[in-house]
């Protein structure tokens, strides 16, 4: 068989490239879920009319909505049932996508919920993480931002989302709002555009709160100013209302920028000059999750207890400081998990081949009369764990812990350049060797 026929017949046998075949931008996941209610959001690829239909497994009631004639959608569904399961079916011109999620507890239930943050554009790191993340059957999870790069282009976005919808189809995701995400107008449009979280503060849909079982989730911009700002007074007059309310037994902020910690961004000290930080003291904050630095640290100064978890996918950092108040820090891939049961707080850190990195289990006290509620560590591990790179699954790149942070990290993918290189290459070839063929058949 001469070679330029061969060579066409590889060009229409080959695969296309990525993109290559018409599917949703962003396939269908939940957010916003409470014990009575839920949202679905997606993207089609040009404006059309979808219906979503909800059908309660615990008690057979039925919904259905239709959404559009619009690209971006965001259907909620109300008087739902505590604690139930609830499956759902979006209907779309690329066919129809369905899954189940879970209502949220009653108060007194247990609930487990994931953290991570710093994703940026380690995508590789990223799907490790999110496979990890997908068989622990968690409530929600809770992201401590820089989701990705630049939060102005949307092809960033979309590229989050792909990877993380295994996850975020029956989980929900809080997000935290990072300094990646262009924390500002423009930046923060495509940030509320793609997340459906309650808008009671004073920056909508980016400074919020919810409740989760018998725990109460705050989540700030560290992005803004501290020192007189809304988002300020607004989280003081929410941890004095939670600390009085006696369903309320545990409480959690989420920032973006740790008030606390040894990496080499330093702490944020705006934060502590505000005083925002001895509220959080006094109410008896049990937990301040943090990203930013890209390590994975846990400490305590003054009673009050934070945990930096930004192992992603960004490139990881270094332990700039050894801090009085850091107990265990790691320059690592990474995520942790949080199991909330009655009064107690079971916190793990995980590396990403699932190996235990850290744990601390706290008991949270209200103490008679108008005294400071405490916080109190009933078991802990304080030795630094050691590296292990070599266990982690091979497929994953390199981890060093003296990788620099301005470093970039290339996420391989598949070597599209190369195949198409190496198919010209073969068709020059294929070519030349059919010229030959006609020629030699002229001269004889």
């Amino acid at each position: 068989m001469p070679m330029f026929p061969l060579f066409l017949t590889l060009l229409v046998t080959f695969p296309a490239a990525p993109g290559a075949t018409e599917r949703l931008p962003r396939e269908p996941y939940v957010q916003h879920v409470t014990t009575t209610a839920l949202s679905i959001l997606w993207e089609t690829p040009s404006p059309e009319s979808c219906v979503v239909r909800l059908r309660s497994l615990a008690t057979s009631d039925a919904w259905e909505r239709t959404s559009g004639p619009a690209q971006h959608h965001e259907v909620r569904f109300e008087g739902l049932v505590p604690s139930s399961r609830n499956e759902y079916v979006v209907t779309t011109g690329a066919g129809p996508v369905t899954d189940v999620v879970r209502t949220a507890p009653g108060t007194d239930e247990p609930f487990t919920f994931l953290v991570y943050g710093d994703t940026r554009h380690g995508h590789v790191v990223h799907r490790h993480l999110v496979r990890a993340l997908e068989f622990d059957h968690a409530s929600f999870v809770l992201h401590t931002g820089d989701f990705i790069d630049d939060g102005l282009k949307r092809v960033n976005w979309l590229r989050f989302f792909d990877i993380s919808h295994p996850l975020m189809r029956r989980v929900p995701l809080y997000p935290t709002v990072g300094n990646h995400e262009n924390a500002f107008e423009s930046g923060l449009e495509a940030f509320r555009r793609y997340f459906a979280v309650p808008d009671d503060g004073p920056q909508p849909e980016v400074v919020y709160a919810f409740t989760w079982g018998n725990s109460r989730f705050f989540v700030i911009d560290s992005n803004k100013p501290f020192i007189g700002a809304p988002q300020t007074a607004w989280l003081r007059a929410q941890l004095k209302e939670a600390a009085a309310n006696p369903q309320i037994r545990h409480l959690f902020v989420s920032i973006h920028h740790s008030p606390y910690t040894s990496g080499p961004h330093g702490p944020n000290q705006e934060l502590l000059d505000s005083g925002l930080v001895d509220d959080l003291r006094r109410h008896g904050v049990d937990l301040i999750f943090a990203g930013h630095d890209h390590i994975y640290e846990r400490g305590r100064a003054d009673g009050l207890n934070y945990a930096i978890t930004a192992g992603g996918g960004a490139p990881i950092y270094y332990v700039k400081h050894n801090r009085p108040y850091s107990l265990v820090t790691e320059p690592t891939y990474h995520y942790a998990r949080v199991h909330v049961v009655g009064d107690l707080v079971e916190f793990s850190a995980h590396r990403l081949d699932g190996s235990l990195l850290d744990y601390v289990h706290l008991r949270r006290q209200r103490p008679p009369g108008d005294g400071p509620v405490q916080v109190e560590v009933v078991r802990e591990h304080v030795k630094p764990a050691p590296m292990v790179p070599e266990t982690l699954p091979p497929a994953l790149p390199s981890v060093s812990p003296r990788r620099s942070p301005a470093a970039p990290e290339k996420d391989p993918g598949f070597p599209w350049l190369f195949v198409g290189v190496g198919a010209l290459a073969l068709g020059a070839l294929g070519l030349g060797a059919w010229l030959r063929h006609r020629r030699n058949r002229r001269r004889s």
